[in-house]
C-alpha cells in the first residue's frame, strides 16, 4: 500500500510551486527582437518581423550581448523550410557561458549585405575551357573556424570548382553535406 502512494506523493510535491523548480536554473528566452538589434548594431536595417528563430534559444542572463559569427545565403532545403528566407545568420553570445551558438533566418537581408567570406561566387566559368582547381571527387580538408572553435573535416568534393567558388562537399561517409569555398586544390573553408 505504501509503495503505491510514493509516486503520487512525489508527483504532488514536485508540482507544488517552488519545489519542482528548485533544481532548475533560470533561463531567459532570446527573441527575434534581440537578434534584429544585434544585426542593427552592424549597420543592417532589420526589424524583428524579418527574423525567425527555428528553435527555442535560451540564455543564462536576461539580455546577453550577441555577436554575428557568420552570414550566408539561405539554401532552400528541408532544413530551411521558409521559402522567403534570404540569409542564414549564425549568432553567439559575446560571453561564451551566456548561451550556446544558434542560427536565425532573416528575410530581406540583401545578398550585398552578406559577408564576402560567406557569399557564393557569381563568376560564370565555362567548364569546357577552365582548368578546375578542385574537380569533383577530390579528397580535401574542410576548415571551419571562428574565434570560439576550430573544426577540420575530411571531405570529398561533389562539384567541380575554381579557387574562390563555393561548392557542395560531403563527408567521407557521405552522411553530411557541406557548402564550402575552395581555397586551393586540397583545402576548403566553410562557416558553421
Amino acid at each position: 500500500m505504501r509503495a503505491k502512494r510514493i509516486p503520487l506523493l512525489l508527483f504532488a510535491a514536485l508540482s507544488m510551486p517552488g519545489l519542482g523548480r528548485a533544481q532548475l536554473q533560470d533561463r531567459f528566452v532570446l527573441t527575434p527582437a534581440q537578434v534584429a538589434h544585434a544585426l542593427q548594431e552592424t549597420g543592417r536595417n532589420i526589424d524583428a518581423g524579418q527574423v525567425t528563430l527555428p528553435a527555442r534559444v535560451v540564455a543564462s542572463v536576461p539580455s546577453p550581448a550577441l555577436d554575428i559569427v557568420a552570414i550566408q545565403p539561405a539554401v532552400q532545403s528541408r532544413l530551411i523550410p521558409h521559402p522567403t528566407a534570404r540569409a542564414l545568420v549564425r549568432l553567439a553570445c559575446r560571453q561564451p557561458g551566456d548561451c550556446l551558438p544558434f542560427y536565425a533566418l532573416v528575410r530581406g537581408l540583401e545578398p550585398a549585405a552578406v559577408t564576402s567570406a560567406s557569399k557564393p561566387s557569381r563568376v560564370a566559368v565555362n567548364p569546357q575551357r577552365a582548368q578546375f582547381t578542385m574537380p569533383a571527387g577530390t579528397r580535401a580538408t574542410l576548415v571551419m573556424d571562428d574565434n570560439r572553435s576550430h573544426i577540420e573535416v575530411s571531405v570529398i568534393s561533389l562539384q567541380n570548382g575554381m579557387a574562390g567558388h563555393w561548392i557542395r562537399v560531403a563527408s567521407r561517409d557521405h552522411k553530411q553535406i557541406y557548402y564550402a569555398e575552395i581555397v586551393n586544390a586540397n583545402l576548403l573553408r566553410g562557416a558553421f
